[in-house]
This record gives C-alpha cells, sequence and structure tokens, in this order.
C-alpha cells in the first residue's frame, strides 16, 4: 500500500472564548470552531452563524455589468436576436439557464448555446461566432467562459456581432477586444466578492435587467435564482465564505422546505426539472453541500462529460412534468454511467501504481481506453489517495489528451512552462491543468516533470489541519447539533474536525449495499464506548490494519473477540437516530497508521 501520510497539526488560533459564549449562547467547542476559521468581532460572527439575504451585495457594484445591461437593453428595443454561449459544467450549466431565463422574460427572442467538449472544446470559439452570424445573431452574450476568447472576439468585430464578455475566472494576459467584459477578477474591480462564481456573475446581470423592467423588486432580482446560483456555487468550489456562504446557505434553505418539502406558502416559482431530478435521486432528509456536490452536480456535468450538456438545459426548460421526467433521468442514467466508468478506471490505475515498486514524485498515469472527460475526476482520485501531482493522459482523435491534478506547493502550470515544447496545448493553473500532447512526447513529459520536482518527503506528507484534540464523550447532544451553524462547508470553511490519538476496537463490521464501509465499537482511554463508522474504503482499511496488526487481531477484531488494534483517528461528532433513540457517534475522517 503506498497511500498517503497524513500529518496533523491542530490549529492554535486565539480568541476570547468567553465573550463569544456569553454574547452568543453557544457552547464552548462551538466558540473554539468560530476562533479557528478567524471569526473574532461580533459582526463577522453574527453573518456567518446567520447569514440573510441583506448580506449578498449590489450589482451595482460590479464593473462595466451596468453598461452590459445598457447594451442589452439598447439591442432589446430594437428587437435585435441574442445568443447565450455558456460552459458545459454545473456553473455554466447554471449561468446558461439564468440568462437564457432572464432574456426570455424580458420577452428578448433568444436561444443558448453550450459548447461540446469533444468538438469545440472549452469556451467560446471563432467558429461558435461564425456560426451564430448564419443564424442572423446580432449579440452573443458569454457565460462562465470568454475572458480569454481573443480569436472569438476578432471574429464577432469581422462578423459584426456585439460580444458580451460575463466570466469569473482569472484574467490571461491578452484579453479580448469584446464590446464589454464583465468579470470580478479584473484588477479595477469594486465589487467586494471577486470569488463568485460564472452563474452568480449571471444573475446579477439578470437582476439588473430585471429591476429595470420592474419584473423584480429594487435589490432582490437575483433572489429569483438563489436555487440555481447555490447549486453552481457549491458546484465550482469557489471558497464558501462571505456573500458565497450566504447564497449557499440560502439556496439551500430554498432547496431544502420547497423542492424537497414542497412547502411553498410564498408562490415561489419551481423549476419542474430541477424538482424532478431531486425527486428522481430520492434524497429524502436533507438537500446540503454533500447532496449538491455528489448527487445533483454530478448528475448536471455527467451530461457534458459523455453527451452534450444541452441535455441538463433541457431539463431545466421542461414545460411538463413527463418531460421534465424524461430529461432527468437522462441525467441521472449519464450519471450512472460516469460513475462506473470512473470507478473502472480509477480501479485500473490504483492497480498499476501499487505494483510500482517506488513511486515517482510526479505521477503520470496513462489510461489509453479512459473518456478524455473523465481525466481530471480520476486525477483527483488519485491525488488524495497518494497525495502527489498527478497528471491521467488517454487516447484522444489526434495525439494523448490529460487532466493534472496538483498538491499545495506545487505549482503544477508553472512547472509545465517549464517544458512546453512539449505540448500541442496546455493551460490551467496551480492546482489544476490541463493538456494535449503526442504520444511520442510522453516518455520526456514524465522524465522532465520528475526531473524537475523539488517535493521533499514532508511535501508529500497530507496536512491535516484539526480543530482539537478531545475525546468523542466530550461532547453533548447541544455541541454537536450547533455545529451545523457551520454548515455549508466547503473551501475556506471546512467542517469542524478533532481527533483522538487513543481508540481501542472493541468490534468492527461491514456496512453498506457493497459492504465497502465499516461500522465499529470503539473505547477511548476514560473507557467510554461509542460508536463509529467510517465510509473510505473498506478493503484498504482492513488491508492496512492487517498489515500492523495481524490477521489474527483483524479477525478477532470482526468477531468482536479482545485484539490489539487501537487507532488515532479524526474524526466529525454527529447525531445518530435509531429507533427514536439519540446518540452521538464517531464519524471517522482519518485513521492515522
Amino acid at each position: 500500500m503506498k497511500n498517503a501520510i497524513e500529518k496533523w497539526t491542530v490549529c492554535n488560533k486565539t480568541g476570547d472564548l468567553n465573550f463569544i459564549i456569553n454574547t452568543f449562547g453557544v457552547t464552548a467547542p462551538t466558540a473554539r470552531l468560530l476562533i479557528n476559521r478567524g471569526l473574532s468581532s461580533e459582526k463577522d460572527i453574527r453573518e456567518f452563524l446567520y447569514p440573510d439575504e441583506t448580506m449578498m451585495h449590489s450589482q451595482k457594484l460590479m464593473k462595466d455589468l451596468g453598461g452590459a445591461a445598457d447594451i442589452i437593453e439598447e439591442k432589446l428595443s430594437s428587437r435585435k436576436r441574442f445568443r447565450v454561449i455558456g460552459d458545459y459544467d454545473a456553473d455554466g450549466i447554471m449561468s446558461t439557464y439564468i440568462l437564457s431565463d432572464v432574456l426570455k422574460k424580458l420577452g428578448a427572442e433568444a436561444d443558448f448555446y453550450i459548447p461540446d467538449r469533444i468538438k469545440d472544446g472549452y469556451g467560446i470559439n471563432g467558429e461558435m461566432i461564425r456560426k451564430a452570424a448564419e443564424d442572423g445573431i446580432d449579440t452573443v452574450i458569454t457565460c462562465d467562459n470568454g475572458i480569454a476568447a481573443v480569436l472569438a472576439a476578432e471574429a464577432a468585430k469581422e462578423c459584426g456581432i456585439t460580444l458580451i464578455v460575463t466570466d469569473h475566472h482569472e484574467l490571461p494576459e491578452d484579453l479580448p477586444d469584446a464590446n464589454i467584459l464583465v468579470d470580478p477578477k479584473r484588477p479595477d474591480e469594486t465589487y467586494p466578492c471577486r470569488d463568485i462564481c460564472g452563474a452568480v456573475v449571471a444573475a446579477k446581470l439578470g437582476a439588473e435587467l430585471l429591476e429595470r423592467r420592474g419584473l423584480a423588486p429594487a435589490g432582490r432580482g437575483c433572489l429569483k435564482y438563489l436555487e440555481f446560483m447555490a447549486i453552481a456555487t457549491i458546484c465550482d468550489v469557489v471558497p464558501l465564505t462571505g456573500e458565497n456562504r450566504t447564497i449557499a446557505a440560502l439556496g439551500l434553505k430554498i432547496l431544502n422546505s420547497i423542492y424537497l418539502k414542497n412547502e411553498n406558502p410564498d408562490g415561489r416559482e419551481v423549476n419542474i426539472g430541477l424538482k424532478a431530478l431531486i425527486d428522481l435521486c430520492q434524497i429524502k432528509n436533507e438537500i446540503n453541500e454533500h447532496t449538491i456536490g455528489f448527487i445533483i452536480g454530478p448528475c448536471l456535468n455527467a451530461t457534458g462529460r459523455l453527451d452534450l450538456a444541452g441535455r441538463a438545459m433541457d431539463m431545466l426548460n421542461a414545460k411538463d412534468p413527463q418531460e421534465a421526467l424524461s430529461s432527468a433521468e437522462i441525467c441521472r442514467d449519464y450519471n450512472e454511467e460516469r460513475k462506473n466508468m470512473t470507478v473502472e478506471e480509477t480501479q485500473k490505475a490504483f492497480a498499476m501504481l501499487d505494483e510500482q515498486e517506488d513511486l515517482d514524485r510526479v505521477l503520470v498515469v496513462e489510461l489509453p481506453e479512459c473518456h478524455e472527460s473523465l481525466a481530471g475526476i480520476i486525477a483527483g482520485r488519485i491525488k488524495e489517495k497518494y497525495y502527489r501531482p498527478v497528471f491521467v493522459l488517454t487516447k484522444a482523435k489526434e495525439g494523448v489528451k490529460g487532466s493534472g491534478r496538483s498538491i499545495p506547493g506545487y505549482n503544477m502550470f508553472g512547472e509545465m512552462q517549464k517544458c512546453s515544447d512539449l505540448f500541442t496545448k496546455f493551460g490551467g493553473h496551480p492546482m489544476a491543468a490541463g493538456l494535449s500532447i503526442p504520444e511520442e512526447n510522453v516518455s520526456e513529459f514524465r522524465r522532465r516533470m520528475n526531473e524537475n520536482c523539488t517535493l521533499s518527503d514532508e511535501d508529500l506528507r497530507k496536512k491535516v489541519l484539526l480543530d482539537a484534540i478531545a475525546w468523542l464523550s466530550g461532547f453533548d447532544e447541544n455541541g454537536v447539533e450547533e455545529m451545523k451553524l457551520f454548515a455549508p462547508c466547503g473551501t475556506d470553511n471546512p467542517p469542524p474536525l478533532f481527533a483522538d490519538r487513543n481508540n481501542r476496537v472493541i468490534r468492527m463490521r461491514r456496512i453498506g449495499k457493497n459492504n465497502n464501509f465499516l461500522r465499529f465499537t470503539m473505547e477511548d482511554s476514560k473507557g467510554v464506548r461509542y460508536n463509529a463508522v467510517c465510509f473510505k474504503d473498506a478493503d484498504e482499511i482492513v488491508e492496512s490494519l492487517t498489515g500492523r496488526f495481524g490477521r489474527e487481531s483483524v479477525e478477532a477484531a470482526f468477531e468482536g473477540r479482545d485484539n490489539d488494534i487501537s487507532l488515532a483517528l479524526s474524526y466529525v461528532p454527529e447525531i445518530n437516530e435509531f429507533n427514536g433513540v439519540k446518540s452521538i457517534q464517531m464519524k471517522i475522517q482519518g485513521i492515522l497508521f
């Protein structure tokens, strides 16, 4: 086994625990968690704990958004035709839906186009502009792409197309000569939250247009699209702090009350396609960041990976329940196919790497039969298991295509620039990248990436930041319930995480549909027994336990007999309810072998 080795560090931020406890009436663990997240003032803590719509920023603060709205209004008055061009991931799909829906509400003659991942590649290009001109389109509006579309902007000038770019990605050195650029990453931007996703940029533009026409109250245009903004915000893995956290939290409230519980006293417009997908995925208890990130989002993404993202748009634009259900089934089925393909190719990659005597510091994994759209997902899974930079390469129509995922401290894009002569095409940022490369250059690519790599053994230890070292028995039900205040969790707002170094295994058993998870009865160093669950690969854990404690101890643990297994565990405390009885259990996040 060559799994990543974790290094645990306890967060040691200081703050006034008593002030937080007394001001907000929370328990000491909750106060500690707030301090660990850098929150100390009453204002910051109140906004974090109790987000509401007043914490969302006005679209009028975004540079040139008003100018984009001016152009669109002028075109509307002249009855010009519009085309929205988006992207094939969840953020791009939601962005496209929002802008298309706004234009429809404004009475515009408008359609949309989402690129084909295989045929078109990422983002708008000159061919799409020329096709728009042939179709009689006057104005093209991009969303979640376009900030690097220099050639597309040139084609727009040649074709007499008005090009409005709305994006949220980092700006390249060369900007497209579009009619107007709206992007919160602009260096001259005045908008307070620069890390919003593409769908939020689209919704801000849409809000301005709706409010100008009196179709939404002043300052409330965005609220029409909160559930779509929330899905995009969570799926695009932007920092869940500030306005992003507010959008995610408020959007999840709408999804739970209206889409899950069918409670809609205000008569909010419900998207029957999204409702059909939620029902079809059998989400019963709660829609949270996990169900968005691992169930709903992947169903949207799968259409763009294996077919066309327009399938997801068909679902969102459905006019009757049967059409909505049929389109939702397509999204669900593509995701099931995507999951099976991903598992199969990931297992191939793991088997290849586990057979190697020594792993390279930069992994270049060749999976020629893998669908190229899955390379990034698989690279991410390999990175998580082995904790080192990873490139997954697949066979393409011309040469080889690949996606990379990195670890902190390794600038993947910067390192690729050192061997740029090997690529047909490449791009990315420090933590992720994409590339096209001639097959004959793959070996040299692997050699140079490792020859240039300066990562130390310490760099290749996965850093885990703990909130505290604590016994599970030190938590009461009220304190565990309070931890729900930290949701939704994600980038820059991690879930509460604790650790205990001495946990004796009393009994363990396999659980799950495929017996692929584990449930434990544990005993801490105070002699208190409790239950724990671990939703990580049971086979890998059992193999690791066998290697450290011996087969006899592992067999004894499965039979509930005395054994020698004692573990250091990182965990999240949670409430488990069974037959009406509540108890605190440990949700294991990591095992320090």
